[in-house]
């Protein structure tokens, strides 16, 4: 269960959604990118930059509370929702979008 943050976001890396909103346990969120991920040891951590205190916050992924995928500007985020599902099921089949569509 731990990795299950980084699981899903590799999948979605590979269905062409490289960037995502990773929700974090302090209640805030920060948009990453898959490259802007390292592996430490056996641990995938996002680099986050955080402005408000002039640093990189290396966040265990794993750690996350939740995954999301912002809808670009001036897209209704529940119209959004169908291309999501299109790019998981041409990823990973009519099983992926099921499962996604059940989440969501």
């Amino acid at each position: 269960m731990n990795d299950l943050i980084s699981q899903i976001w590799a999948g979605m890396k590979d269905a062409g959604m490289p960037e995502v909103m990773l929700y974090l346990a302090d209640g805030s969120a920060s948009r990453c990118h898959w490259d802007e991920t390292a592996l430490v040891g056996s641990v995938r951590v996002a680099l986050l930059a955080d402005q408000d205190r002039k640093i990189v916050r290396i966040m265990p992924v794993h750690e996350c509370t939740g995954i999301g995928v912002a809808s670009p500007k001036g897209t209704d985020p529940a119209g959004y929702r169908s291309v999501i599902q299109n790019k998981l099921t041409e990823r990973f089949g009519s099983e992926g979008a099921r499962a996604a569509d059940s989440a969501g």
